[in-house]
C-alpha cells in the first residue's frame, strides 16, 4: 500500500510545496558562498534597546538529505489522496552550519486534477520546534531551516511542479518565500528556488535552496 501512494505521488503534478515545472531532468546548482562583496544595506531595524541596526540581503543557500511520508486521510485504503505529505532532513545552511529542516505539504484531487498546497510544518512537527526553542504563530509557515540553537527560518510555499524521471526518481523546482524566523533570523525576508528529487517508493531525496535573505 505504501509503495502505491508513493508510485501515484511521483506521477502527480504539484502546486504547492516546492516546484515550477520541468521537461527535462535537473540539476542541481553548485554549492553558494555567501559574498560578503554583494551584501546590500537595507531599510534600518529599530532594536528593544533603542539601537538601530541595518539590515543586511545576502546570498542564501543550503542543501539537505530528506525523508518524506505520507498520511492518507481518506478511509478509503485505495484511494491514497488526500493526504498530507509530511518530512523532515539533514545538511547545511550558508548562514548557519549544520542545519536540520521541517515541511508539511497537503495533496488533493482539484478542478485542475491532483495538486497540492503547503500545509502548516506545525502539523507534524510542532513538538520537536518547540524542544528546539522554535514556537511557530503563522500557519503559511509550511517549511524551516534551524540549527537547532533556536535560529530558524520560515518559508511560505508558492508554486511548485514534480516530473517523473523514473519509477525510481522525480524531480522539482519551487519557488518559496521567506516570511519570518527566529533568533538572528527574526523577521527575515526574501525569497528562492528549491531544485531536488526524491524516490516515489521510499520518499527519500534530496534538496537545495539558492535565494537572497535580508535579516
Amino acid at each position: 500500500m505504501k509503495n502505491s501512494m508513493w508510485s501515484k505521488l511521483g506521477l502527480m503534478s504539484l502546486a504547492g510545496s516546492m516546484f515550477v515545472s520541468a521537461c527535462t531532468s535537473v540539476e542541481e546548482p553548485a554549492l553558494v558562498q555567501p559574498a560578503s562583496q554583494t551584501e546590500v544595506l537595507t531599510s534600518p531595524e529599530t532594536l528593544t534597546d533603542g539601537n538601530a541596526r541595518k539590515r543586511v540581503e545576502r546570498n542564501y543557500f543550503e542543501r539537505f538529505t530528506n525523508q518524506l511520508f505520507a498520511v492518507p486521510i481518506n478511509e478509503d485504503p485505495s484511494l491514497p489522496f488526500p493526504a498530507y505529505f509530511p518530512g523532515s532532513g539533514e545538511g547545511n545552511s550558508s548562514h548557519m552550519g549544520k542545519a536540520y529542516t521541517f515541511l508539511n505539504q497537503y495533496a488533493f484531487f482539484g478542478p485542475d486534477g491532483l495538486q497540492t498546497i503547503g500545509a502548516p510544518v506545525t502539523q507534524y512537527f510542532a513538538e520537536e520546534l518547540e524542544n528546539m526553542g522554535i514556537f511557530v504563530d503563522n500557519d503559511e509557515v509550511s517549511s524551516i531551516t534551524t540549527d537547532g540553537k533556536g535560529n530558524s527560518v520560515w518559508f511560505k510555499n508558492i508554486n511548485n511542479v514534480v516530473t517523473p524521471v523514473s519509477d525510481e526518481r522525480s524531480e522539482f523546482i519551487a519557488e518559496v518565500e521567506i516570511i519570518g524566523g527566529t533568533g538572528k533570523f527574526e523577521g527575515a525576508t526574501g525569497e528562492g528556488t528549491v531544485v531536488g528529487n526524491f524516490n516515489p517508493q521510499t520518499g527519500a531525496g534530496s534538496s537545495t535552496i539558492q535565494g537572497r535573505i535580508e535579516f
